[in-house]
């Protein structure tokens, strides 16, 4: 009976032995994360388009350091696969300098193009990433129509192999949103499944509470 139980006290000490290694390991690991869940159209700037601008808040629960290398967008109307449109980082914008050119892209608040950025161990960051259609210009350029759309937000970090499917969220686009567009206003298509905190906090105040009232009264 005596060996019995020492045998079960060495397994049952094997097994927490193991389980703190695997905390341990994870803890020095690089594990990036993303939140996302608003978009920004932006006023139109000469003939390139629509583009979308998606305000993401980066993170690493990880000691290690790391690099994101690569982000892309898939965006489905209506459940409708066959007609996904998948968007790639074209640009990196300053808000403020947005804000103060009345929401308008240019030269002065867009860097171009979007580069891998390194990430350190327990650090978040926000950042704001310019969209368009992948392959432009041999690519059509990117049209929005009335619909419901899915966006499927993928990240590849040097802690993987392969692109990783991080974030899924939905944004109803009605035809007052593209008039807006089409009448050279920007559109807020803001989410209030997730909080952005970090990035939030990067806009001016009244940025967002306007149109996050109207959008609340709409759903």
């Amino acid at each position: 009976m005596t060996l019995e139980w020492l045998s079960l006290g060495l397994s049952v000490l094997a097994l927490l032995l193991a389980v703190i290694a695997i905390l341990k390991l994870r803890a020095f690991q690089f594990r990036p994360d993303v939140l996302a869940g608003d978009v920004i159209l932006p006023r139109q700037s000469s003939s390139r388009g629509m583009r979308l601008l998606l305000p993401l808040q980066f993170s690493n629960a990880g000691n290690a350091d790391g690099i994101v290398e690569w982000l892309a967008v898939r965006l489905t109307p209506d459940g409708d696969l066959q007609r996904s449109v998948l968007l790639s980082p074209v640009g990196e914008v300053d808000m403020q300098r947005f804000i103060q050119a009345r929401r308008r892209l240019t030269d002065d608040n867009t860097l171009e193009p979007f580069t891998a950025f390194p990430l350190e161990g327990r650090r978040s960051l926000a950042k704001f990433v310019l969209f368009d259609v992948a392959e432009r210009p041999r690519a059509a350029p990117l049209r929005l129509e009335p619909a419901r759309y899915a966006f499927e937000l993928f990240i590849k970090a040097s802690n993987s192999r392969h692109p990783k499917l991080e974030r899924t969220f939905e944004h109803v686009v009605e035809q007052k949103h593209l008039d807006d567009f089409n009448d050279d206003l920007a559109v807020y298509l803001i989410s209030y499944q997730i909080t952005l905190p970090t990035v939030r906090r990067a806009l001016a105040q009244q940025e967002w509470l306007p149109r996050a009232r109207e959008a609340e009264a709409v759903h």
